[in-house]
């Protein structure tokens, strides 16, 4: 039982230290629009070391459980590609190029199991948090996917791959969902830096 207990826990907790970085890197990149649409910020209120602390949470992540916490991290990388498929970026690479890149990576370090389950979860969570951000997304003017396909198909297409997620790994499905539910709690109750 103690054994179990310890790989839920280190499951969870590498969750809610990779969610922490990916939170961080998504806000330092959407710091100018997050401003602008006067949604809170975590970048806008840590300021220039917003990036060392994503790096620190990150490294504390995939210390603790390095299989969940980089595949987690590596669909985050690909599922947040999906709109910059065909533009090319610094590595001289489309987004389709380094999203492939990135996948091997996962493929590689976490195995086909844990990597398969993370890009169902997090693809999952996307469309979960487009249908919540849809209306200051297009006061915004961005056109999310729920924007795009409505609200109800995004809804059904997260659930089926939340069943599919927890059809890959019944045993990652609960740490990873509560760690990831924790962190967005926490985001719920900071108000950061707003336009």
């Amino acid at each position: 039982m103690w054994p179990a207990m310890f790989e839920w826990l280190a499951a969870f907790l590498a969750t809610g230290f990779c969610s922490l970085a990916v939170k961080l890197t998504d806000d330092w990149l959407d710091r100018d629009r997050d401003l602008a649409a006067g949604r809170p910020n975590w970048a806008a209120a840590i300021g220039p070391g917003t990036m060392v602390y994503a790096a620190l949470f990150l490294t504390l992540a995939a210390g603790i459980n390095a299989a969940v916490s980089l595949t987690l991290f590596f669909a985050s990388y690909i599922v947040g590609m999906f709109s910059d498929l065909g533009r090319l970026f610094p590595s001289r690479l489309s987004g389709w190029q380094e999203s492939l890149l990135v996948l091997a990576a996962g493929l590689l370090l976490g195995g086909w199991r844990t990597m398969l389950f993370s890009l169902l979860f997090v693809a999952a969570v996307q469309l979960l948090d487009d249908c919540l951000d849809r209306a200051g997304d297009r006061l915004a003017g961005q056109r999310n996917l729920a924007c795009r396909f409505g609200t109800a198909e995004c809804l059904l297409v997260a659930l089926t791959l939340l069943l599919a997620a927890w059809w890959f790994s019944a045993a990652l499905f609960g740490p990873v969902l509560a760690g990831s539910a924790a962190v967005y709690g926490l985001s719920l109750r900071f108000k950061g830096v707003t336009a």
